[in-house]
């Protein structure tokens, strides 16, 4: 699965295991062919996922919104990385 981290002046995808993201109406873990979604994230909470390789890996956003699809998580944030 891929995680894409889109901001205004940059893009990155990384492969991942999962990614776990917090909204305003709780956690929840995002694994391979998980259902298709879109989400708001709560504002400065951290975004945490697993790289295929095995590290954990995490950083906080200000604003963002989540597009979920069975093969991708798509981040579009208003911070740069």
């Amino acid at each position: 699965m891929q995680l894409i981290i889109v901001s205004p002046f940059s893009k990155r995808a990384v492969d991942v295991e999962w990614v776990e993201l917090n909204t305003p109406t709780g956690n929840f873990i995002i694994q391979p062919e998980h259902a298709p979604t879109i989400v708001t994230l709560t504002p400065g909470q951290r975004i945490i996922y697993m790289t295929t390789g095995g590290k954990e890996e995490s950083f906080i956003i200000s604003q963002a919104i989540v597009q979920v699809t069975r093969t991708t998580v798509t981040l579009l944030m208003q911070d740069t990385l």
